[in-house]
């Protein structure tokens, strides 16, 4: 349900960029395959603002949680959120770029010449462990750990890889 209302709002924000409906039949290959990528790191990234919102309402909560690491939870909670509307903000241009090309889509259709090429590749959504390259679970709390080599990554440690995701896209 998640990747689904991802790749909606983001199909949204496009038609609102556009500005009209927009078939997925009728873009390229390369069009929609970037927006099932941007949809998958933007579901990636709410699952983890939902975790992050848990967590801080869980320490808010508890006086015991609050009182023994009030200062330290509210400032990694900043920095991860901090991060994650940065990582928001480049899905945003991304989305723009993507706008762009959708229009020359849609005047090469009108005009009968060939679609454009959509420019940067796709690869599959996934975050690799740079310790030892194994493929990392979606997080289930503020840190990831990989399940090979134990190491413990926060978004901040993995926030290059997803900008890496979403440039490339």
């Amino acid at each position: 349900m998640l990747s689904r209302t991802s790749r909606q709002e983001i199909l949204r924000k496009l038609e609102a960029r556009v500005g009209h409906p927009i078939d997925e039949n009728a873009l390229s290959m390369g069009t929609r395959q970037a927006i099932t990528s941007l949809a998958d790191i933007q579901r990636h990234l709410a699952v983890i603002s939902e975790i992050l919102n848990g967590e801080q309402g869980r320490v808010e909560r508890s006086k015991i949680l609050s009182l023994s690491s009030r200062v330290r939870k509210e400032k990694d909670v900043t920095l991860h959120a901090e991060e994650i509307a940065s990582l928001q903000k480049e899905i945003d241009s991304k989305i723009s770029e993507i706008s762009a090309h959708l229009l020359e889509e849609d005047r090469a259709r009108q005009s009968g010449e060939p679609l454009p090429v959509r420019e940067g590749g796709v690869s599959a959504v996934q975050l690799v462990c740079p310790n030892c390259g194994a493929i990392l679970p979606i997080p289930t709390s503020r840190f990831v750990k990989c399940e090979y080599c134990s190491t413990t990554l926060s978004i901040q440690d993995v926030s290059g890889q997803i900008r890496s995701m979403i440039q490339s896209i």
